[in-house]
């Protein structure tokens, strides 16, 4: 009797081959969404961290552009996609080139602070030279006292968008 015994247990003690195919292709197919699941969590994560990183430049540079102006003692020169400003740094009224400050949208749309004849720095990346424009209160540079900036910025990802930022600016140091 304890050979039954015995026989009948071995027969129900293991797995079978089709048992053990069919618990492999659904841990497969688990392992798979929860691969896509984190890939595109990820996709997403970079798209904003990318997103982030660029409206933070924009309002970095906004600050200096403002900051920019504020100090300047006139604009010397003016159009929808850029302009110059004159900080005298040294308050002597003497115009010298290292005290000329342009701000300017480059065809690739960067926003380029650039001093004197210096080439100029990107301050910022992604902005739209077409959608975006500077205007100004009156259309001759010197007589310029406040700016306003209508700056569009395009953010890429899976789902590009475009975000718009408004402000103005007026001179402080005006003799």
């Amino acid at each position: 009797m304890r050979r039954r015994r015995s026989h009948r247990f071995r027969k129900e003690a293991g797995v079978t081959l089709v048992e053990l195919a069919v618990t492999m292709a659904s841990l497969a197919l688990v392992s798979t969404a929860m691969v896509s699941v984190f890939v595109e969590t990820t996709q997403v994560d970079q798209a904003q961290a990318a997103d982030d990183a660029a409206q933070e430049a924009v309002r970095d540079a906004r600050g200096r552009l403002a900051k920019d102006i504020r100090e300047a003692r006139r604009f010397t020169a003016v159009s929808g996609t850029s302009f110059t400003v004159w900080l005298d740094d040294e308050w002597d009224g003497v115009m010298a080139s290292a005290e000329l400050v342009t701000w300017s949208i480059d065809s690739t749309g960067a926003l380029l602070r650039a001093v004197g004849d210096a080439g100029g720095r990107v301050e910022a990346r992604g902005v739209s030279r077409s959608d975006s424009r500077f205007t100004y209160d009156h259309a001759v540079a010197a007589q310029v006292t406040r700016a306003y900036f209508h700056l569009v910025v395009e953010m890429a990802g899976p789902q590009p968008a475009s975000r718009t930022l408004d402000f103005e600016v007026s001179l402080r140091n005006v003799p």
